[in-house]
């Protein structure tokens, strides 16, 4: 049965995506000034393109993060246009807003349903911490400092610890880091070593009010592997939900 469900997973992986992405792997717009981001944005109203690696070693410069760099099990990308009529400062606010993601849902391959994507989510006080406090702020997110988040996946054991760390490089382009500060673990296996599930995503006003959103979903050290659809589907449910969409109005995009 296991060994049907990732067949079949592989092949819903492969019809959505093509075998291969034309592009040796993904460019992120932190890596890249002024040119097209890999893969390309999808046209406002569409749905997000979506690039699928495997094996790649990646090396960005720019304003990549550098713990992005170096060997990566499985890559995940997707890329889209989104309409918004407001500041930076409200996007960031959305992403500052920790606890709202406890409503957000995102289309399990497993399950064949929607399913919420975290089942607790709480800011920390502090790194090593298990205090909670308010959501972050948005002049909290664009100080720069790294802030921390605990959340309870419904896909996991326990509560799994975050950082994340925004660089906003002018008032149209924000980038947020996250990464997983301690194992994610389900029953006693576990599926993401400390420091090894990192995701960035990019916002980037193009004109007026019209944006660009670019999210990269990283999983290290051969993590992932199997569950690329998984992290699709991951991915864009928090894409969904930072740029103002219902979480499961749309048809998933790795079924």
């Amino acid at each position: 049965m296991r060994k049907s469900r990732g067949m079949t997973v592989a092949m819903a992986i492969a019809c959505l995506f093509g075998p291969a992405p034309a592009a040796a792997g993904p460019l992120p717009p932190c890596a890249t000034a002024a040119g097209t981001p890999e893969p390309v944005y999808g046209a406002p109203g569409d749905p997000p393109s979506v690039g699928v690696w495997s094996g790649l070693v990646l090396g960005f410069g720019g304003d990549c993060p550098e713990i992005l760099n170096g060997p990566a099990g499985s890559v995940v990308a997707i890329s889209g246009q989104f309409r918004h009529d407001g500041t930076l400062d409200d996007l960031v606010a959305r992403a500052g807003a920790v606890s709202a993601i406890e409503g957000v849902r995102y289309w399990s391959v497993s399950a064949g349903d929607w399913r919420p994507l975290v089942t607790l989510s709480r800011a920390l006080e502090s790194p090593g911490s298990t205090q909670t406090r308010s959501d972050f702020s948005a002049a909290e997110v664009l100080a720069g400092r790294t802030l921390y988040l605990a959340q309870r996946d419904g896909r996991s054991h326990g509560l799994n610890v975050y950082s994340m760390t925004a660089h906003a490089r002018d008032r149209d382009r924000l980038t947020l880091t996250t990464v997983n500060e301690t194992g994610i673990r389900f029953l006693v296996a576990t599926l993401f070593e400390p420091r090894s599930l990192i995701s960035v995503v990019t916002v980037t006003r193009l004109d007026g009010d019209r944006w660009g959103y670019y999210g990269l979903l990283v999983a290290k050290n051969g993590a992932g592997r199997g569950r690329e659809a998984s992290l699709v589907n991951r991915a864009a449910a928090f894409q969904r939900y930072l740029t103002g969409q219902p979480s499961d109005g749309a048809p998933p995009l790795a079924p």
